[in-house]
């Protein structure tokens, strides 16, 4: 069911964002959750309540405008795979200076419907059976020019359906693998000195595995320990290998976990130091909202 948010109530919950950017006091805004780079905010509205992505600001309607065209593809390569996607709008706004401030905003689906809330408070039966839906998707989904983050946090159960929440990253490659997303926009939270580095050093290993379904069920069960789900690990690894040609063992998944949460914690003491050069040594508005510190 499409929808559509009033400009207007979307340009006030950006005001509140660059206030909160501002001032460093994120106390008036309603955060549903933290990305690794952007966060989700809470709009309820006379349309109703909404779940407002903001993206990283782009310098200039060119580069905005290639992404509202990625965007589009992936939704449309998203469900004629067979997924699920919520429905998704993107809004966004023309600075003074030119650069464009954008949402990816979606109807908010039940909080308590989260699968990674589920699998907290459901049993085993219904666990096995959202894991084995689970895969159904990542199957029919995932290709070497169509990737899928599908961690347990981006999927909702809706009536027995499983609804597929991130699309703000679209991962997509050309023939000839190379990602078709403005990776250099995603990074531009990163000290400027280190972007290039940190890009060329990392780019790699953070998009690879969402692009083969071996990658993303080891994303997916590594994300367990993330979420204090890892006695479930043993349990989804048997169903799991039951399709793969080359099982994923615990160890590899324990692993895999530790260097991302490495890499993760790497990158947001990188934001971090950059955030506190802005704002004391520099005496200007950093432009991004960082999440808390993260228990891995």
């Amino acid at each position: 069911m499409s929808f559509t948010v009033p400009h207007s109530e979307l340009a006030q919950l950006e005001d509140r964002v660059r206030t909160a950017l501002r001032t460093t006091d994120g106390s008036a805004l309603d955060v549903l959750g933290y990305g690794e780079v952007t966060l989700v905010l809470r709009l309820r509205s006379a349309a109703g309540t909404f779940a407002c992505k903001r993206l990283p600001v782009f310098p200039d309607r060119e580069r905005f405008e290639r992404y509202e065209t990625g965007l589009d593809a992936y939704l449309r390569r998203l469900a004629d795979s067979g997924l699920d996607v919520a429905d998704t709008e993107l809004w966004h706004t023309t600075l003074p200076s030119g650069r464009v401030t954008a949402y990816c905003v979606q109807r908010e689906l039940p909080p308590h419907r989260l699968c990674s809330r589920l699998l907290h408070t459901e049993d085993d039966i219904w666990a096995k059976d959202f894991f084995s839906r689970f895969l159904d998707q990542v199957d029919r989904a995932v290709e070497p020019t169509l990737g899928l983050d599908a961690q347990a946090a981006n999927w909702v159960d809706v009536g027995g359906k499983l609804v597929y929440l991130d699309v703000t990253t679209p991962l997509m490659r050309d023939a000839r693998g190379r990602e078709l997303l403005d990776v250099r926009l995603f990074f531009s939270s990163l000290p400027w000195v280190l972007r290039d580095a940190v890009r060329v050093s990392m780019s790699k290993s953070i998009f690879d595995k969402f692009y083969e379904t071996r990658g993303v069920l080891l994303d997916f069960l590594g994300n367990l320990y993330k979420e204090r789900l890892h006695d479930l690990v043993p349990v989804f690894l048997e169903q799991a290998n039951a399709r793969l040609s080359r099982p994923i063992t615990a160890e590899e998944v324990a692993a895999y976990y530790r260097d991302d949460a490495r890499m993760w914690e790497l990158i947001q003491r990188l934001r971090q130091a950059d955030r506190f050069w802005h704002h004391r040594i520099r005496r200007r508005t950093y432009p991004f909202l960082l999440p808390p510190r993260v228990e891995r």
